[in-house]
């Protein structure tokens, strides 16, 4: 059974949102010049979701899906996922190659550089949107992002590995349901959020706090 003391509150809630949405100008215009294209970055909602039905977030049938994270340091530490069905990363790399889309089939080398630098861009985007709506000891947070990761597998099997230190503290995961277009083409990426164990307990106070940092 779900521990409903561990959900952030409605104001926690607001300020968590709100610095997403803060952010999802700067992740637009980071995207469309790494890109090269014209790009939107909209934050369509953020919510919290039991462990188990994050994989239904993400599945797409019995197909695997691309899942690329970067671990965060600083007062808030987990992880930040970008998670993407394999048409969709492999468009972004037509994109970036400057050629039509569905040229690429498969996860070449630089499909997957592709990917990951993509990846860094956008959670270097929202997470300084992050850090100015924290508190630190009374001074705004800084968090840093990892050089991320590219994997693939299922949903489940996936989601089973990055959130084990997560799971230790709480039974939820913080969803940010995020819009992607680029040159008008819709991409079906998925960001997730992931605070680790001593992070979990943290948040609140770091939320609450950052209410108050001018």
């Amino acid at each position: 059974m779900n521990d409903h003391s561990q959900l952030l509150n409605e104001q926690q809630l607001t300020v968590l949102s709100a610095a997403f949405h803060d952010s999802s100008a700067d992740a637009s215009n980071a995207l469309a010049k790494w890109i090269g294209k014209p790009s939107v970055v909209e934050i369509d909602s953020l919510e919290q979701l039991p462990i188990e039905d994050a994989a239904d977030l993400l599945a797409v049938g019995d197909e695997p899906i691309c899942f690329c994270s970067a671990e965060m340091s600083g007062p808030l530490s987990g992880e930040m996922i970008l998670a993407f069905d394999n048409a969709s990363g492999l468009a972004l790399a037509d994109m970036l190659l400057d050629q039509p889309t569905g040229t690429a089939e498969e996860w070449t080398e630089i499909a997957i550089s592709a990917a990951l630098e993509t990846t860094n861009i956008l959670c270097c985007a929202f997470l300084n949107g992050l850090a100015r709506a924290l508190s630190d000891a009374g001074k705004p947070a800084e968090l840093l992002p990892s050089p991320p990761r590219f994997d693939r597998d299922f949903a489940a099997s996936l989601l089973e590995f990055a959130l084990m230190g997560q799971a230790i503290a709480s039974d939820y995961i913080v969803a940010v349901k995020t819009r992607f277009v680029v040159d008008g083409t819709p991409l079906h990426w998925t960001l997730l959020l992931v605070p680790d164990a001593a992070s979990v307990s943290r948040l609140p106070t770091l939320l609450t706090a950052g209410t108050d940092v001018e």
